[in-house]
């Protein structure tokens, strides 16, 4: 059985798809081994995975909502510092090299340089749209915020960072492109094919798996009194904003619906007031059990968010706040799955009104019963661990016959 290295990005949008693959791969057999931040080292233990632990600030609260250029510049190199800075700690975590470096999209310098140093395949994990001569996503998250200068210092400092860190680990400078760019390398992504912009564009080295969701108890059940159920939630990169939780709250007074909010552990929950009779609070709750039975879900619009609203057949009501949620928003829209608020100008009345839009539109139901089946018979996380068990056995076969 291989050995597989996974490098996890400390984020609750990006380690949720990837650790349902981890439980399955060690289900199996396997040996896995995830390196991620300590936040996350009792779920990787709790799958199953041996661990090492790196210390990082990468975040995951939003970014700022207004930043200049220079300032977006220096987070980019910041980053890659960030990202090179975790190298020590998978190299440490493998003595003898792995069959195979798994690894979440935003880690993907130190993932593919030290696949290339170990001689062994590195297999991308992507939670978001992905990527191709068709679409990018980067391109499409640059459209919506602040344009970068290529000339910028920080960015130049970027790509000699890059060169410096691929050569001095044994990487010939004639394969530096090809390295970074991850040619002949499989890339998972965890979201609906049909979601995916342009998707009839990918080929085989894209297995398109759709959620990868945990199995969840269905231990909420809905009121008896057999109102519809709505459930809100913000995510887990922009829940520091009472105001629209009381908003959202707000929105629902007095109406015949049943709300269902989480809110994370940045807002007290003294700070929303003293909310409907219809309205209950949680910090946090599995969406899945309250999704089984909801009719609408407002959300921000984080891809995790929609692929589980989506798996799940519910249409949405999106309020997006930084770009990669707007991305999501605009496919949303695209395929008439739901309605968008504009976070500047949203009030209780605009999301009651989309909401009662939403819930009356029977072709967004049909539409996202369509994607529900879709997604539902994607593969998931099984699919996902067939496609890291082939390529590292397939790739693993090949060295010891040559």
């Amino acid at each position: 059985m291989p050995h597989l290295l996974f490098a996890l990005y400390p984020a609750f949008g990006h380690a949720l798809p990837i650790l349902p693959v981890v439980a399955e791969l060690t289900r199996r057999g396997n040996r896995v081994t995830a390196a991620t931040g300590a936040d996350f080292v009792d779920r990787a233990r709790s799958a199953g995975a041996d661990t090492a632990t790196y210390v990082t600030s990468l975040s995951t609260s939003a970014p700022p909502d207004h930043l200049t250029p220079d300032e977006l510049a220096q987070r980019s190199l910041l980053y890659l510092e960030e990202i090179l800075a975790i190298s020590p700690v998978l190299e440490a975590a493998c003595p003898n090299p792995p069959d195979a470096v798994v690894y979440d999209t935003t880690l993907w310098a130190p993932s593919r340089v030290l696949a290339a140093k170990w001689g062994c395949p590195s297999i991308q994990l992507v939670p978001t749209f992905a990527s191709n001569e068709h679409f990018s996503i980067t391109d499409k998250l640059g459209e919506l915020s602040t344009p970068l200068d290529p000339a910028h210092p920080a960015l130049v400092r970027f790509g000699e960072l890059l060169g410096e860190y691929a050569t001095g680990h044994g990487i010939a400078a004639e394969d530096i492109g090809s390295v970074l760019g991850g040619a002949n390398e499989l890339t998972i992504v965890s979201i609906a094919k049909r979601f995916q912009v342009f998707s009839e564009t990918f080929g085989d080295d894209h297995v398109f798996v759709g959620p990868c969701l945990d199995e969840v108890a269905d231990d909420w059940q809905p009121p008896q009194d057999g109102l519809p159920v709505a459930l809100v939630s913000l995510g887990t990169t922009v829940n520091e904003r009472p105001e629209l939780f009381r908003q959202c709250a707000n929105a629902f007074a007095g109406t015949g619906w049943h709300v269902v909010m989480t809110i994370g552990g940045r807002v007290d929950p003294a700070d929303l007031g003293v909310l409907p009779e219809n309205v209950e609070v949680h910090r946090w709750i599995p969406h899945g059990a309250v999704l089984r039975h909801a009719s609408v879900f407002v959300c921000q619009g984080g891809m995790g968010s929609v692929q589980e609203s989506l798996y799940h057949g519910v249409p949405m009501v999106v309020i997006p706040h930084h770009p990669e949620q707007r991305a999501n928003a605009d496919r949303i829209d695209e395929l008439g799955l739901g309605r968008i608020l504009d976070r500047e100008t949203v009030s209780a009345d605009l999301i009651r009104a989309a909401v009662t839009e939403v819930a009356a539109d029977n072709e967004i139901h049909v539409r996202t019963r369509k994607m529900r089946d879709h997604s539902q018979a994607s593969g998931g996380a099984v699919l996902a661990a067939d496609e890291i068990c082939a390529r590292a056995s397939q790739l693993t076969t090949q060295a010891g016959g040559s």
